[in-house]
């Protein structure tokens, strides 16, 4: 990667500062604060899940809502979604076992210890459908092994798409791995009881598309 990992927090912190001033909501990223403690950050230790990727956030606050015994921690690259967040975050009370930083999937390695999370979601990423833009890909066989890291014993990664082949490709890389072990009896399933859905997941169930779910353990 052509940035320290202090030069890529810089940078993705100057277009974010005008509300790490006025906002508790929102974790600011530093070099000082690297690797994350989450027992200090949330002040407990309860187990932590992490989402890449939360969209307009509203699937990871009912999450939070209804799990107040699981700490959340959510991950946005892209600063329109992390306002949108922020903005139904200040609408309601303060939700103690949530928090949002503005991050992508660069430099996770340095930023998460090893075994930090209980379980870490995926919903819909951008699936990259053109083949030449397939390397953009989050999941992929180099990020296996990041997974594999950042899961505590027994976490788990959980995986939502509507793209099928983006989900077909995710489902033989996990089945193929030998560090995950498949929770489901077939290799993904097109719907989960009691799912908290996101707002894009219910557009394109109304629209009649497949959802692919994929839930693997670390092994």
């Amino acid at each position: 990667m052509w940035l320290t990992v202090s030069e890529y927090l810089d940078k993705i912190n100057k277009d974010s500062v005008k509300y790490f001033d006025f906002n508790d909501r929102i974790l600011q990223i530093t070099p000082d604060i690297i690797p994350l403690n989450f027992s200090l950050l949330f002040n407990n230790e309860n187990p932590v899940k992490l989402e890449i990727g939360f969209g307009n956030g509203d699937s990871l606050i009912r999450l939070a809502l209804r799990y107040p015994g699981f700490n959340f921690f959510g991950i946005d690259r892209k600063m329109d979604r992390v306002r949108t967040a922020l903005s139904k975050l200040n609408k309601r009370e303060r939700i103690p076992n949530l928090i949002i930083a503005r991050l992508g999937t660069d430099y996770i390695e340095q930023i998460f210890s090893p075994s930090s999370f209980a379980e870490i979601i995926m919903n819909f990423p951008d699936p990259w459908p053109k083949k030449r833009h397939n390397k953009n890909r989050t999941v992929s066989t180099d990020f296996l092994p990041q997974l594999h890291r950042m899961l505590d014993t027994d976490g788990c990664f959980r995986f939502a798409s509507d793209h099928p082949e983006y989900s077909l490709e995710v489902s033989d890389l996990l089945s193929g791995s030998d560090l995950f072990s498949n929770c489901y009896d077939t290799p993904y399933l097109h719907s989960v009881e009691n799912r908290i859905e996101t707002q894009f997941e219910k557009h394109k169930k109304r629209e009649g598309w497949d959802i692919y779910y994929m839930k693997y353990r670390k092994k």
